[in-house]
């Protein structure tokens, strides 16, 4: 008999290796033609290229750098572009070293199948956040990467992050459901709110603020705006909650009572909220993404 801690379970990876993740046309630009950017991963959105999660991970926090342009080799890719690709590096960088504490980074671009572009169409450039030690056994000898977020709580966080970066607004909104998911939190009669210190990631600040709400807490997805871009919304995480604590102004409410009391603009962050949730992290599975590239 073998125990459960001694499973390594992994899922979403079968879509890959069993090669259903193909799909018709450029997965770059049937993202980008997307109407949902939290379905297509997709973090940033600029004027001439985007940030998009890799639903196949090297490493937690693995994403893309893509030009809107559908273009193949780096001599085809247009001034403005470039010039944006460049400019969004250390952005993504500096998100991304506030979000997951990373150690470093490998950025990169494979061009053309023979230097191992899994979309050699459509030019990417990866950045892979690095941590001391990453590399151990199982990558070395299992040929295995242990990726141990999942891939919505990861895009919940990096997304806070780089809209923080782009909007430089660091108030967010903390939706927290019980762990049936079935009600939220009020504070006061609304969600509650946090904002972030100038070296603290957006996520951290929700947590601590909610921290004595609840036990045994865990980022469960984005509950903000569809769309990544310069129109974006508030900053809205989604948190799960194992147990809440009584307090003066706090109050767990059935999510349909909640929707009839909240406001307008809290009651559309509370629908995405439920409608973006990660699976519990005692039962992964693939609910979303679509992006697979080397």
């Amino acid at each position: 008999m073998v125990d459960a801690e001694q499973r390594l379970w992994a899922p979403w990876r079968m879509r890959y290796i069993g090669g259903g993740a193909t799909e018709d046309g450029c997965v770059f630009c049937n993202r980008l033609r997307a109407g949902n950017d939290v379905e297509s991963l997709i973090l940033l959105r600029g004027p001439n290229a985007f940030v998009i999660m890799n639903l196949f991970p090297y490493n937690t926090g693995h994403v893309m750098i893509v030009p809107n342009q559908h273009v193949a080799d780096l001599a085809d890719l247009p001034f403005e572009a470039a010039i944006d690709m460049t400019l969004l590096a250390p952005q993504v960088t500096g998100a991304l070293r506030r979000v997951l504490s990373c150690a470093g980074f490998n950025l990169g671009l494979n061009i053309g199948d023979v230097a191992g572009a899994g979309v050699a169409a459509h030019l990417h450039q990866h950045v892979v956040p690095r941590w001391v030690g990453d590399a151990n056994f199982m990558p070395i000898l299992a040929s295995t990467m242990v990726i141990p977020e999942l891939i919505p709580t990861t895009y919940a966080k990096i997304r806070a992050e780089l809209q923080r970066e782009m909007t430089a607004n660091a108030t967010c909104r903390a939706i927290v459901l019980t762990d049936d998911d079935r009600s939220v939190v009020l504070q006061d009669g609304a969600l509650p709110t946090a904002t972030a210190s100038e070296k603290q990631p957006v996520w951290k600040a929700a947590l601590g603020a909610v921290q004595s709400v609840a036990g045994d807490l865990e980022i469960a997805g984005w509950a903000g705006s569809e769309r990544a871009d310069a129109s974006a919304g508030p900053l809205a995480l989604t948190l799960r909650a194992v147990k809440v604590t009584d307090a003066p102004g706090r109050e767990v409410v059935g999510l349909t009572e909640a929707l009839d009391r909240l406001d307008e603009r809290e009651a559309v962050i509370l629908r995405r909220a439920r409608a973006n949730l990660a699976p519990s992290i005692a039962a992964p599975d693939d609910r979303i993404g679509q992006v697979s590239s080397s």
